[in-house]
């Protein structure tokens, strides 16, 4: 529960608070006592120092669980979000197994050396050997809580740790979670962080997946306007800066990164965020459709060629709610059927009781829109209607010898 922006100030703050007795650093649950700490390391003993392993999740529903209502309280709070990043995640997950492994419970890192625990390291500098160049860090620990939800609800009932959790200066999150063998069986650990110059983008409050695509974007910093884009598709226009950006992404089920550029009239930066959706959001396309058809009307024979095309405008049936259609600014074209909402082929045939002696041209819209009227998607092709009088005959090649 401790929380500063200076090392040194903290570790005067921490002598002083230990020499007279104050449990600044206590656990939710009552502290280990010191001298009853057993005087034998566990086998588990295995991690020295002031961190820097890497370590696996031990439970990664867990973590995401603290992170999620963690972030719920702060929007509750008019907070927005905190970004996940692995570099605290890692200095948790350290601390957490550490805890249990070597059986003390404290903000500070201790090693067991000659059957005694002895100091190793602060939590600001275990912190900094993940969590480099930072503008503000804070910690949460307890031991002993069951699940994420009363964990975060023993944070929220103790005046340290719920100001960690609802600070403005916590930019960035990482939660690490580890049962094992010691005295408390389970420990957590919440640290928080801000860096300079780094701007996170938070979709969903930090959620891994969405099934509608509907994104409610948080970006930190003070800003003018914004603009984003998907995956590397084009960028949206700018907009003024507002919290929380809203957009709907329409994609296919997969993970999509959502990339944020902001500005002001002296400053840019820019931030992105990925996240998995689940169900298909992707707005129907039209189908390959050819840049250009030709008629030809013979007066000698009164023929026309061919007789007609066929388009289809959707390969794939269209979602519930869109439909097609197709449209001529030619009155000698006729197009059947004109619309739809799924499959069907639509053919274009020269009607030449309405075309002129000479020739003719025409564009063909096809178009895809929305049952409110809002176009996704059209396409356009030139007609050519080509009159002339000739009579064709056929030749046989010469052949000698």
């Amino acid at each position: 529960m401790f929380s500063s922006s200076k090392i040194r100030h903290l570790l005067q703050l921490f002598i002083v608070l230990c020499l007279t007795g104050l449990v600044v650093i206590s656990p939710l649950r009552p502290s280990p006592v010191w001298a009853d700490e057993p005087t034998i390391a566990p086998n588990l003993a295995t991690l020295q120092g002031c961190g820097g392993p890497v370590l696996p999740t031990s439970n990664a529903t867990f973590e995401q669980e603290v992170v999620q209502l963690t972030n719920r309280i702060r929007l509750d709070h008019g907070l927005p979000p905190l970004k996940v990043v692995d570099s605290l995640t890692h200095a948790a997950r350290f601390h957490a197994t550490d805890m249990s492994e070597d059986n003390y419970f404290s903000h500070t890192s201790y090693d067991w050396a000659n059957g005694e625990l002895v100091q190793s390291c602060s939590w600001s500098d275990r912190l900094v050997t993940y969590y480099a160049d930072w503008q503000s860090l804070s910690e949460n620990i307890a031991a002993g809580y069951s699940t994420p939800a009363a964990v975060v609800d023993g944070w929220m009932n103790s005046e340290g740790h719920r100001k960690n959790i609802l600070s403005p200066s916590n930019w960035e999150i990482g939660v690490g979670y580890f049962e094992g063998s010691g005295t408390y069986g389970r420990y957590w650990v919440q640290d928080f962080g801000r860096r300079w110059d780094i701007y996170p983008v938070i979709l969903n409050g930090d959620a891994a997946t969405t099934d509608d695509g509907l994104l409610k974007i948080h970006i930190y910093g003070e800003w003018d306007e914004a603009r984003l884009r998907i995956d590397q598709g084009d960028w949206s226009a700018w907009q003024p800066f507002a919290l929380p950006l809203e957009w709907a992404l329409k994609a296919t089920v997969g993970e999509h990164s959502v990339t944020v550029e902001m500005r002001t009239e002296s400053a840019t930066a820019s931030a992105s965020d990925t996240i998995y959706l689940t169900q298909n959001t992707a707005e129907p396309q039209l189908n390959a459709l050819p840049d250009s058809l030709f008629f030809v009307y013979n007066l000698v024979d009164d023929t026309i060629s061919p007789q007609g095309y066929s388009i289809q405008p959707l390969a794939v049936a269209a979602d519930s709610g869109y439909t097609w259609r197709v449209t001529t600014n030619a009155p000698w074209l006729n197009i059947s059927p004109s619309e739809g909402s799924s499959t069907e082929v639509v053919n274009l045939a020269a009607v030449l009781s309405n075309a002129s002696e000479g020739n003719e041209q025409a564009v063909v819209t096809v178009s895809l829109g929305k049952n409110d009227g809002t176009v996704v998607a059209e396409k356009q092709i030139a007609v050519s209607l080509a009159v002339i009088e000739a009579n064709f005959s056929v030749f046989m090649p010469l052949v000698s010898q």
